[in-house]
């Protein structure tokens, strides 16, 4: 009888005459394009769902699911999600405006300023919640949404708040670049500005 250690698995007399970086791999997910190109992870998302679907019908859905959990229902967490979720419904109707020249949806919770000047939400947004913070209270809130324990509204279910969690999570994760590449170009300007003109000269 051979040593244990000659015997080969079957799966493995395939690794032997495969290259195993080609055999083990996929295409990449969608929320690891968020860094390098955040506008095409944008328009992919709605490419796949309508803003209003998000933000009149699955968005209040979860927050209502999420606001009777175990995990809001103590001190201020519930006051806490709502503040954060009011101003996710704005985040993506303005990247939904940022995203298309020629919108086939209007928003229905921007103000007209604000849809003048989607840019200005996207700032405001992270102005107010860190990314670190965005990433963890949307753990937190798709927890609620699928260990919820009682009854769905309107045909809400945990599969559906892990598809809208999918889509939220890329939307803000592209958003956030979005802020960042901004940030850093008005950085760049106050720079600029800040340096004498005798001295951009040669």
């Amino acid at each position: 009888m051979k040593p244990i250690n000659d015997l080969i698995h079957p799966s493995e007399q395939h690794i032997q005459t495969t290259n195993p970086l080609s055999r083990y791999s996929k295409p990449a997910r969608l929320i690891e394009k968020a860094t390098t190109n955040p506008e095409a992870v944008i328009k992919e998302v709605f490419a796949e769902i309508t803003p209003g679907d998000l933000t009149d019908d699955l968005l209040p859905s979860w927050l209502h699911v999420a606001i009777t959990a175990s995990t809001y229902s103590e001190n201020n967490g519930g006051e806490i999600l709502t503040e954060f979720y009011e101003w996710l419904v704005l985040l993506v109707e303005a990247l939904y405006i940022v995203s298309e020249t020629s919108p086939q949806s209007q928003p229905t919770h921007l103000t007209a300023d604000q849809q003048a000047n989607p840019m200005e939400v996207i700032n405001g947004f992270f102005q107010l919640f860190s990314i670190e913070y965005a990433r963890r209270e949307l753990c937190d809130f798709i927890d609620a949404g699928i260990g919820y324990d009682g009854n769905y509204p309107d045909g809400f279910s945990p599969w559906l708040a892990w598809m809208t969690y999918n889509h939220i999570i890329c939307l803000v994760e592209a958003a956030f670049q979005l802020y960042f590449i901004h940030e850093i170009k008005d950085a760049h300007l106050l720079i600029i500005n800040a340096v004498p003109v005798e001295n951009l000269c040669g």
